[in-house]
């Protein structure tokens, strides 16, 4: 087809069970989720099951299978569009190729089209309404009719025929079932949370020829703290960690070279070019020596500054330890994730990255990722993508690597967060080199993923200062 098609998202599938019991079982105590709606449609009984309560189900577990080991597993494929208007154009394309099945359906709280792909898998679209109606339910929709006519007789049918009630209401009440707080029930946090009683500058250096953007925070005549972010980061990643870090250290926060705001040369930034432009930072800022709190690529690039030049680094604080070990998987992951969140800088793109970053969704805010959409929009970033991901490449992330014997010849004091929810390659990589270390201590953040310092602030800064205070006169 020539056009584009709408916007549509995939949010829910149905499986045909044979043993209903045991899968409500399985998908209630293994997989956390929530029973929302149960009962039963042409002779079949359906089970209704999600983890958010914005998506009134994301598994649906139909009986029917013909026998316990039958092939035939999917029961259908759901996509949310925006709303009737995207639905008719989804409605018209699958006439268009005379897609089998072709039914509009209204469930109460959804407006729904059916047909099948080639080979004959059941295929939904759907868009919301602002009910919500007990499932399984549903009569006939008028794609012809306007949107208004649409919700007008839904209103009208739901209240003659259905139990229903206010999607908002059900959404409550759902949320206290799964022990989980709606948007509106839970405080508000923004960057401005923790930085809003914080003095602080921000600003452009010119280092080098590369217009540097950074923060500094905290006395002139402190010790001094870099920080430094991780791939395709900014140094909004340390909002709550500023101030407190500020109240005793002089803080620079920076946007390494080809990252964030700061300027993207047209070259490779494997990490000596990190270190060149980190040290030709603190000579512009009159740093002659320092400590460094490294998230994932920033903990790489103060190793190696740390095992490079000793004389500059005070102390090591590890987040999301990289630098040792590399998986194919994750460098696969990280540059397909981070490729296509450049070309397509969609809100849904970015939010898609935060999953592997924050674990807690309700820590994954707005600011951040409007913060990051902003950088991945940035016309230079199409061009520098690839050389910001030049480590993830097999044969250059090796020869950038540190040894065993490397990273065991660094004895400057280090204090390695391990995250029990990051991905296995950045915990282990903590664990060990914690043990490599002559002067390293590990720190346990079982509940957090790969940034442990946003996410579960208060326990990072407690701990971490705590060991600052001890290590650095």
């Amino acid at each position: 087809m020539s056009t584009p098609a709408p916007d549509a998202q995939l949010t829910h599938v149905g499986v045909l069970v044979n043993d209903m019991d045991s899968m409500k079982r399985f998908y209630t105590d293994v997989i956390g989720m929530t029973v929302v709606d149960e009962g039963e449609h042409l002779g079949r009984h359906l089970t209704f099951l999600s983890r958010d309560p914005f998506e009134h189900h994301q598994l649906v577990m139909i009986t029917g299978r013909n026998a316990p080991y039958d092939t035939r597993l999917l029961g259908q494929i759901s996509f949310r569009v925006p709303g009737l208007p995207e639905l008719r154009a989804f409605h018209a394309r699958a006439d268009a190729v005379h897609a089998p099945g072709l039914e509009a359906r209204n469930h109460g709280n959804s407006w729904s089209i059916y047909f099948a792909d080639p080979e004959g898998n059941k295929i939904e679209m759907y868009c919301t309404t602002p009910f919500h109606t007990r499932q399984p339910w549903r009569v006939a929709l008028d794609l012809s009719r306007t949107d208004e006519q649409i919700l007008t007789e839904t209103q009208r049918v739901i209240a003659a025929e259905a139990e229903w009630e206010p999607v908002e209401q059900w959404r409550a009440g759902v949320a206290e079932r799964m022990g989980v707080a709606l948007p509106g029930d839970r405080p508000y946090r923004s960057i401005w949370t923790h930085l809003r009683e914080v003095a602080f500058t921000q600003g452009f250096l010119e280092v080098d020829g590369v217009r540097t953007r950074y923060a500094e925070a905290g006395p002139a005549d402190a010790p001094v703290v870099m920080m430094l972010h991780g791939t395709g980061g900014h140094w909004e990643t340390f909002a709550a960690n500023l101030g407190p870090y500020a109240r005793q250290y002089r803080c620079i926060a920076i946007d390494m070279i080809g990252n964030g705001f700061s300027d993207k040369p047209d070259t490779d930034y494997e990490i000596a070019v990190y270190i060149d432009h980190v040290r030709a930072v603190m000579r512009e800022l009159g740093v002659e020596r320092a400590s460094f709190i490294g998230v994932s690529l920033g903990s790489w690039v103060a190793a190696r500054l740390a095992h490079d030049h000793p004389e500059q680094v005070e102390a090591l604080i590890f987040l999301a330890t990289a630098g040792l070990i590399a998986t194919r998987t994750n460098m696969d992951r990280i540059r397909a994730e981070r490729t296509k969140a450049v070309n397509d800088p969609s809100w849904a793109s970015i939010s898609a990255m935060f999953e592997h970053l924050i674990a807690e969704p309700a820590n994954r805010i707005d600011d951040l990722v409007a913060l990051r959409q902003a950088v991945y929009g940035l016309p230079e970033m199409k061009r520098a993508i690839d050389h910001i991901l030049i480590l993830q490449d097999p044969d250059v992330r090796d020869r950038n690597l540190l040894s065993e014997q490397e990273w065991s010849e660094i004895t400057a004091p280090a204090f390695v967060v391990a995250s029990g929810k990051d991905h296995n390659e950045y915990e282990n990589t903590s664990r060990r080199v914690a043990s490599l270390m002559p002067n390293a201590r590990l720190f346990e953040m079982p509940g957090v993923r790969h940034w442990p310092h946003f996410e579960d602030p208060d326990t990072f800064n407690s701990a971490s200062l705590a060991f600052l205070q001890e290590v650095v006169q």
